[in-house]
């Protein structure tokens, strides 16, 4: 029958094909075209409600000082690709999603990464002017590092999508410049909005793993390399961030921000990319990595936040509990002084 799916092995990876041979992305449908208007309608909200709970004195420092920046960038384009294509060679991937998955290494820091570093009381200044200063620096440094590392599975020029870089960018910076200048001029009504957008971001989450699953279900027939490569790079990600802001000696709140810029990669423009590099037939081969990591990725971020929250607690909990206790004890101070003096 026409259209029915069936299911292949090409270089040890599982993709859907339908009766045609044609591997391919799916077609558009009123899902998609709902998905992709649902998730920027999203991604305005999110950015405004971020832009709204960042003052302005902060960022301006992080501008006129941009060492966080630098270090952040430094992280993002020097370090990550570098991991991504030692795991991908460590890991021993075919060809295809190997090169799916350096170019996912490859990409700017999302915008997800603003919201997830407002959950765990990151520099949210910080996490918006990283976001803004990766998407600009990837006019360049994205296909010089795709130049150097992409040589180890193919030889084709892969086509960078600048029209969606500069989209991508105008949808971060301009609903974040009127949420800060809605802070600076109203900051109670910006109050709220910064509650809407981390609703949004929670909205965001839930929506965009539920939407993944039914639009490429085949992703999930990856091989366990493809799945276990998946899970690592963001967790990578967060690692190599850390570390790298902790050698710089930053605070640990920015630290946390570095980490979540490092680890959470722009997966749109990964995905628009790979459909404009590679033909409809090999599209499903190499977005499985991708796709999964669009998955994991903020599975990851959820762990991510869930830890900090769950070491935060414990934090002020034992907090309270030594403030208590010296409170008590000089309770017992004062009361035996006075004993004393009694006496």
């Amino acid at each position: 029958m026409e259209g029915v799916a069936d299911v292949q092995n090409v270089d040890n990876v599982t993709v859907f094909s339908n009766t045609t041979g044609m591997i391919s992305p799916p077609g558009p449908s009123t899902l998609k075209t709902v998905f992709d208007i649902v998730i920027k309608i999203t991604l305005i909200i999110i950015m405004f409600g971020m832009g709204s709970a960042t003052e302005l004195e902060p960022l301006l420092k992080h501008i006129k000082r941009p060492v966080g920046i630098l270090i952040g960038m430094l992280s993002q384009f020097a370090v990550l690709p570098l991991v991504t294509f030692g795991l991908a060679h460590a890991l021993m991937l075919p060809n295809v999603p190997a090169l799916g998955m350096l170019v996912m290494g490859c990409c700017p820091s999302g915008s997800t990464s603003n919201v997830f570093t407002y959950w765990v009381d990151g520099d949210v200044p910080l996490s918006i002017s990283m976001t803004t200063v990766s998407t600009t620096l990837a006019f360049g440094l994205m296909p010089l590092n795709l130049l150097i590392y992409s040589g180890s599975w193919t030889s084709d020029d892969l086509v960078i999508p600048y029209i969606n870089i500069l989209i991508s960018f105008a949808m971060t910076i301009t609903p974040v410049i009127l949420g800060i200048l809605l802070r600076w001029k109203f900051p109670k009504i910006a109050l709220v909005v910064v509650k809407v957008g981390s609703i949004a971001g929670a909205f965001s989450v839930v929506l965009t793993l539920t939407l993944l699953s039914l639009l490429y279900p085949f992703m999930y027939s990856a091989s366990w390399k493809i799945y276990l490569g998946a899970i690592l790079l963001p967790f990578v990600g967060f690692l190599f961030g850390y570390i790298v802001a902790s050698i710089f000696r930053m605070e640990h709140f920015q630290r946390r921000t570095v980490a979540l810029e490092t680890g959470i990669q722009n997966f749109p423009l990964c995905m628009t990319l790979l459909s404009l590099s590679f033909s409809r037939d090999r599209f499903a081969e190499i977005s499985l990595f991708p796709l999964l990591y669009g998955v994991t990725c903020i599975l990851a971020s959820v762990v991510f936040a869930g830890i900090f929250r769950i070491v935060k607690v414990f934090a002020t909990k034992s907090s309270e509990r030594k403030e208590n206790g010296c409170t008590e004890n000089l309770q017992e101070t004062i009361e035996t002084t006075k004993r004393f003096l009694d006496d």
